[in-house]
């Protein structure tokens, strides 16, 4: 019985409300909320229910909290990504080009390279990840994907609808259309059983799609194994369809595939292959190797089909010195090739000619002439597509991704990301509200996520690129609040010579807007600021014309506050400098991060696993530290969030929210940390997370400082980089219309943007449903078509006039304003007027109707104008005072 009552009060027990749990402190003990303790996204996450995606580009589930009545989040574009996977594929029409970024495809404008279109590859396709290998363009603007999930898709370009499914039973990594016939393929396939020791990997077969969803023919695949090769590199078929060549380092399958009895004949080469492209028209095979040569083989006819010992014809085109990497024809007697040297090459076959086109800026990897032979497609090594006029040799559009993608993708075969690491994050730039991060070596990449278009490219530091020197990396990047400064650490280091060891110089510039230019110009240059190296940088934000401080970390233990200063002239001849004002140290710890308040009085220094405050007037001592415990690791990161009262301070393992009001940790957040982004205006931070240490799954959160539940929480199979919040132009307005207490929405006026380490970025957004669009009707017109609306368009229909306003009150406003703006006071002297700013509420208070009930007002009493009457129980109305206003600044006018 003893036991079983014992039994009963513990679970009694353990059923009660928790109690509120106290935080001791070395001065005193403070309550803490129950609600506000140490959370795990795993359980918070896990409640919450899941918003389904519009538009599923990539793998990603998105919570939100189940008291919100928010639209839902959905993910709105898919930009940056790797472009030069593969060459680009040119619509049926040449109007558009087709790119595959990882599991998605997007269209552009051939014109001027703008994103159409993008749609991907849905989560229940089989595989989290199922990369694209290879589009084909189809007829109407439809076109085919073939995904590692053995997959093969067709969808209407136009509005992103999967129109049909097929399974090809393989993984296909190379695939070339069949010109002869639409719908059927020639695929290389890695073969699923293979036996021990077994040294032919591949096949190539014959695939056809036959079928659509709710057609006459049921949706199924018919395949034909044509040859094995031990290696596939490449593909490539002629354009009557019966030849097909594939290659694999040394050796050349070409096959003879125009009747049932399919004939291979393997060929070796000297040096190893690159690339291969049948002639259109001729019987030949063009062959590129790595010494440069192309050499043409006159072995895809009649007499080859039936021979297999008949010697190959051979004759060589010799230009280019090192490997080549595309070659490909343009019509009958033009061929272009380009290699590592990053030029093309336009071959006239008739007249044994060549012609040029260099400095394209990298190596060629891809070459796609459009449909129509008026334009070519080049495709370069460091994620730039040119698309060249083939009358005139003219830009005609260009299209520059991510430099990081490019850099993430090189880095998959070897480490170089070592010596050119991802440093900077996610920079918002404020005025413009771009990305800004690491681009080329010494530059700075300027990036629109949402239109996926380069913008501008920022040399920060200059460096001669023949040659085996050392290369400039750009550190760290930091903009003023309104966008006029910018701060950039860059660093260089130089190789060991003579037995001494290497030496990493950094260097502090800072720069200024040119408004005229739009350019960011050099104003001052700090050599070594920190011995050693910076840990960070951060600006105050602006409030008074020339009055800006700029703080830095370094590992000298230090950190140092500079001051900008005006040292000649004034107005446009005015010169800056920026100068150091003061450096500061506390109990010889190494300073980690730094930033301001939103009022820039407050200075907010991380040491070790402490966060000191300071006033940046003085500098002198810290007005105060805040130390969550004694084991705190050491922080990576401090910042305040917006304009409330709350401090983010951030290590590997550790998200801490202070609340400065009460001087104590409001709550903690114990995942390993990759990156975060506090807003620096709105109360929002932005924390992306792994759940388990090692894991590829990364959580990303919006969260609310004042409270450890997510906002907004996705899951990130593919891993995430960094994060950022990125002001939107005007606001969305996601709010449900219905819910009278509807919560702020985290993203009302802002977007969740992701970068993954492959470098693709996900912005997600509010969800606008086309079918809640408000569009105008149009009455008492007619909606035939006809040809000169075609041509011109529809008629944009008339306004209606606005009725005539009989309200007494109003036509008395309008008579106050129309006498303030013939009194004379509004046409005194300038020197004598009153400030703007202290009659414009009055006088736009006097244009706004007073709240009143005017409905028992009379005809009458709305045409005349005699003075009204005003009951003295109620209010005196606004607009009454607003006329005792203007009258007081006609008498002092009137007097002076």
């Amino acid at each position: 019985m003893a036991g079983k009552a014992d039994t009963a009060r513990k679970t009694k027990k353990a059923g009660k409300e928790p109690k509120e749990p106290k935080v001791k402190t070395k001065e005193k003990t403070i309550k803490r909320p129950a609600h506000l303790q140490i959370t795990k996204l795993a359980s918070v996450a896990g409640s919450l229910p899941t918003a389904g995606l519009t538009t599923p580009i990539v793998e990603a589930t998105i919570s939100t909290q189940p008291t919100e009545t928010h639209l839902p989040i959905s993910l709105k574009v898919v930009s940056g990504g790797q472009l030069t996977t593969g060459p680009i594929v040119f619509s049926s029409d040449s109007s558009q080009f087709y790119l595959a970024k990882d599991n998605s495809v997007s269209a552009y404008n051939v014109q001027n390279g703008e994103m159409l279109q993008n749609f991907s590859v849905h989560r229940d396709s089989g595989l989290q990840r199922a990369a694209i290998k290879k589009i084909v363009a189809a007829e109407d603007h439809r076109v085919y994907t073939f995904s590692a999930d053995h997959k093969a898709r067709l969808w209407d370009a136009r509005t992103g609808d999967l129109v049909c499914v097929w399974d090809i039973g393989a993984c296909a990594d190379f695939v070339e259309a069949d010109p002869s016939k639409s719908g059927r393929f020639f695929c290389a396939m890695r073969r699923k059983r293979q036996r021990a020791g077994a040294q032919k990997k591949y096949v190539v077969c014959r695939v056809e799609l036959k079928g659509e969803p709710n057609g006459v023919e049921p949706v199924h695949v018919e395949r034909q194994e044509l040859f094995r090769a031990s290696n596939v590199a490449g593909l490539s078929v002629r354009a009557d369809g019966q030849w097909v060549a594939a290659f694999a380092k040394f050796r050349v399958h070409v096959a003879f595939v125009g009747d049932a009895n399919v004939k291979c004949h393997v060929w070796g080469m000297e040096e190893r292959v690159s690339a291969i492209a049948f002639h259109p028209r001729e019987p030949v095979l063009a062959v590129g190797d790595w010494r440069g040569r192309i050499v043409f083989w006159f072995c895809v006819d009649e007499h080859a089909a039936s021979s297999e010992d008949r010697p190959i014809v051979r004759s060589t085109h010799h230009w280019h010195a090192h490997r080549v990497n595309a070659i490909a024809f343009s019509g009958d007697s033009l061929m272009l090739s380009g290699g590592e040297e990053g030029v093309l090459v336009l071959w006239q076959l008739d007249t044994e000619t060549r012609d040029y086109l260099p400095r394209l800026g990298s190596d060629i990897v891809g070459i796609s002439p459009s449909p129509d032979h008026m334009r070519y497609a080049i495709t370069l090594r460091d994620n730039t597509i040119r698309i060249v006029s083939a009358v005139d040799r003219s830009l005609v559009s260009l299209l520059q991704g991510l430099k990081f993608a490019e850099r993430a993708g090189r880095a998959r075969g070897a480490r170089e990301l070592d010596s050119d690491p991802f440093t900077t994050g996610l920079v918002v730039h404020p005025a413009t509200h771009a990305l800004v991060l690491n681009g080329e070596p010494g530059r700075l990449q300027v990036f629109n996520h949402a239109n996926d278009r380069h913008l501008a490219s920022i040399e920060v530091a200059a460096y001669n690129r023949v040659g085996s020197g050392s290369q400039p990396h750009v550190d760290l990047v930091q903009f003023s609040s309104d966008g006029a400064w910018m701060a950039t650490i860059d660093s260089r280091r130089t190789d060991a010579t003579n037995g001494l060891m290497s030496v990493t110089t950094s260097y502090l510039k800072f720069w200024r807007l040119d408004p005229t230019s739009q350019t960011y110009t050099l104003v001052t240059r700090i050599d070594a600021p920190h011995a050693g190296g910076v840990h960070s940088i951060s600006f105050q934000p602006c409030h008074r014309r020339n009055a800006l401080l700029c703080v830095s970390t370094g590992r000298d233990r230090l950190f140092r506050v500079w001051e900008l200063q005006s040292v000649l002239g004034a107005g446009p001849n005015e010169r800056f400098v920026w100068a150091c004002r003061a450096t500061c140290g506390y109990r010889n710890m190494q300073p980690t991060a730094a930033a301001f308040s939103s009022d820039g009085s407050t200075l907010a220094v991380a040491f070790g696993g402490a966060v000191t405050l300071w006033d940046p007037a003085v500098c002198a001592r810290p007005v105060g530290v805040l130390v969550a415990s004694a084991d705190t690791p050491q922080l990576k990161g401090v910042a305040f969030v917006g304009a409330s009262s709350f401090v983010a301070a951030w290590s590997d393992e550790r998200l801490d929210v202070w609340n400065m009001l009460t001087g104590s940790v409001w709550w903690t957040l114990a995942m390993p940390i990759q990156s975060v982004y506090v807003h620096p205006r709105s109360s929002l931070l932005a924390v992306a997370a792994y759940q388990v240490p090692g894991s590829s799954t990364a959580s990303v959160m919006v969260l609310s400082p004042s409270s450890p539940t997510p906002l907004l929480a996705i899951q990130h199979p593919s891993g995430v980089e960094a994060v950022a919040l990125v002001p939107t132009a005007t606001k969305l307005g996601r709010s449900h219309p219905n819910s009278e207490h509807a919560k702020p929405d985290p993203l009302d006026s802002n977007t969740l943007v992701v970068l993954t380490p492959s470098g693709l970025i996900s912005v997600y957004g509010a969800h606008v449903d086309s079918k809640n669009k408000v569009v105008p009707s149009v009455q008492g017109r007619r909606m035939e078509s006809s040809a000169f609306k075609d041509i011109f368009g529809m008629q944009k229909p008339v306004a209606a006039e606005a009725p005539i306003l009989a309200n007494a009150q109003v036509r008395a406003t309008m008579r106050l304003v129309r006498s303030a703006v013939q009194s004379s006071y509004v046409n005194a002297p300038f020197h004598v007027l009153p400030p703007v700013k202290s009659l414009y509420t009055q006088f736009v208070t006097a244009q706004l109707l007073p709240v009143a009930d005017v409905s028992a007002e009379s005809e009458d009493a709305a045409t005349s104008d005699v003075e009204m009457d005003v009951d003295e129980s109620q209010p005196e109305p606004v607009w009454a005072e607003s006329i005792d206003f203007f009258a007081s600044m006609r008498r002092g006018f009137k007097a002076n």
